[in-house]
């Protein structure tokens, strides 16, 4: 008899979701997705489950109206907890985002996801990626423009710090937190800060692009004009929230990594147009 599926992956088809699926199988793991929409999830989708790492979640984008995000991220994850209580689920690990921190319908529907995890009986690890950075729509576009442009513009002098972390490394990091022992805790999964110009010189070099880097005039202004306390707040940091150990990838090498998963779907989707 094989072993019992004790593992429930959400959103595993998504950008995140796909690379958690990949580093379960790379570990031998035995796990399964969950093929039901979260509104219509039933006792026979938790059968024989044990944990549950909840990806699943509607990311900003076109035409999302903010009953959208409450929707699905909110009320979808209040059922699903509802669901495992009900279901002996024991562990959920709930991936959320350092968005949390935004007043934008996105930020404030993950946290009242969190919310309801929170109260739950369940025991609950929160993990809040930073901005995932890897080999998607947002990073094939910056890569085409720094490709065509001349010159970029920088927030102020390009000093502004960035909240990053690889796909990568975020997928295995998932992972290792579904398989540790810690609960109850709310923890942030994050790679090494780096300025804006830093990341965007590494950039730069992995998309052989030789453009100039000029600071917003306006950006430098309005920053003149914001209190010291307002300009302290810039990012994505919670105050006590600690972060998940990470080993990261070095930026250089992660872009490299998307870089050239890009150019292999674009090469197959010209195959498959050919």
């Amino acid at each position: 008899m094989p072993e019992p599926t004790t593992l429930l992956l959400t959103g595993a088809t998504g950008f995140l979701g796909t690379r958690v699926a990949g580093e379960l199988d790379a570990r031998g793991l035995a796990w399964r997705p969950l093929r039901a929409r979260l509104h219509q999830i039933s006792a026979a989708d938790l059968d024989g489950v044990t944990t549950i790492v909840h990806c699943a979640a509607l990311n900003p984008g076109p035409g999302r109206r903010d009953d959208d995000f409450f929707e699905v991220n909110a009320e979808g994850t209040r059922r699903l907890v509802a669901a495992c209580e009900a279901s002996g689920v024991r562990r959920f690990v709930h991936v959320s985002s350092m968005g949390v921190k935004s007043a934008s319908a996105y930020g404030r529907s993950k946290l009242a996801a969190e919310d309801s995890v929170r109260r739950s009986r369940l025991e609950w690890l929160i993990l809040r990626p930073a901005q995932v950075i890897g080999p998607n729509d947002d990073l094939r576009r910056i890569f085409e423009k720094m490709q065509r442009r001349i010159v970029w513009s920088l927030l102020a002098s390009g000093r502004t710090r960035l909240h990053i972390v690889y796909v990568g490394d975020c997928a295995r990091a998932i992972v290792d937190a579904a398989l540790s022992a810690r609960a109850r805790e709310t923890l942030n999964i994050i790679g090494p800060e780096y300025s804006e110009v830093e990341y965007f010189r590494a950039v730069r070099k992995v998309a052989g692009s030789k453009l100039l880097f000029v600071p917003k005039p306006w950006f430098r202004l309005r920053r003149r004009q914001l209190p010291p306390d307002a300009r302290a707040a810039v990012g994505l940091r919670t105050p006590g929230v600690a972060d998940w150990p990470l080993a990261a990838t070095p930026l250089e090498t992660a872009l490299r990594e998307s870089y050239q998963a890009l150019v292999q779907v674009r090469g197959g989707e010209a195959k498959a147009a050919g």
